[in-house]
């Protein structure tokens, strides 16, 4: 368990990471967490959806080739968890100036900041990853007024629910910074932290924008991204004859392209035909001795 010392300190270096990079106090972050990353911490981006949820994401730090991977097998508001998660690795590497790579799975990257993980440095890119993500000066703002002993389950979580739509974060994650802001009680948390499988029965409340929202970071969006377009690398080596169209269809397909996506005609390939027959070595006329 991280002392509150440690979280102290964790959600400093989120904020200071925010104001040192113009991202804004309290602006919503979200999905543009992956752009962050590339365009701001110098790192390629890796996103594909992985036949297992054993890994959930990774982080290397190799010279200077930094990559950040998520498993878009994920729903999309873990994904930006997630992203935030491997963005705090990545910092902490790049302080250290160390190569290293890390493989986090589920267990390792947990939206409800789960304290019964065995790694501190797990732990703590979990808590990074919300302070990033949800500032607390926003959950206090938002809620300071709502929450009482006597609040109304509903209306916490259609707020839940807005800040969700805003955000694009997970709903566990608001939820534990209502828990570390004490905005709730441990049993309040408890309670609230059951209707985690309810928030598309809950979202038809709203309207239809903010539902349909919700609805979707509730889904997978199995995502094929990097940051290099590889397709488009790999369309560029077959027009320079350095692969071949059947090794080009292979690599543009692990993302879901075709030939025709970049106007690429496949070559028609003839049969060569040769005429020897001026030779003398025609087709043998039937009953013609061969010898």
């Amino acid at each position: 368990m991280l002392s509150v010392n440690e979280l102290e300190k964790l959600e400093k270096k989120a904020l200071h990471q925010r104001k040192m990079n113009d991202l804004g106090d309290t602006t919503p972050i979200g999905e543009k967490i992956f752009s962050i990353i590339e365009s701001v911490y110098s790192a390629y981006v890796l996103l594909y959806p992985l036949q297992t949820k054993r890994v959930a994401g990774f982080t290397r730090k190799q010279g200077d080739l930094l990559q950040v991977f998520v498993n878009t097998s994920f729903n999309n508001s873990f994904q930006n968890f997630a992203a935030a998660h491997e963005l705090y690795h990545l910092i902490d590497f790049k302080e250290k100036d160390e190569d290293k790579f890390i493989v986090c799975d589920n267990k390792d990257i947990d939206e409800n900041m789960d304290e019964t993980s065995t790694m501190v440095d797990e732990l703590k890119a979990n808590y990074f990853a919300a302070a990033f993500l949800m500032p607390r000066s926003v959950i206090v703002e938002r809620f300071s007024k709502m929450i009482t002993s006597h609040f109304a389950v509903e209306d916490v979580i259609l707020e839940i629910l807005k800040i969700q739509y805003e955000y694009e974060i997970p709903f566990k994650t608001i939820l534990k910074r209502l828990l570390e802001t004490k905005m709730v009680s441990q049993a309040q948390y408890e309670k609230l932290v059951s209707y985690d499988t309810r928030v598309v029965e809950f979202c038809r409340m709203l309207d239809e924008t903010m539902c349909a929202k919700v609805k979707n970071l509730e889904c997978q969006s199995r995502r094929k991204y990097h940051t290099l377009n590889v397709p488009k690398l790999a369309i560029d080596a077959y027009r320079s004859s350095i692969i071949s169209v059947a090794k080009l269809e292979s690599i543009i397909g692990d993302y879901d392209k075709t030939l025709e996506d970049f106007q690429v005609v496949r070559p028609i390939i003839k049969p060569i035909v040769f005429d020897l027959s001026d030779f003398g070595a025609g087709e043998v006329e039937e009953g013609a001795n061969e010898d």
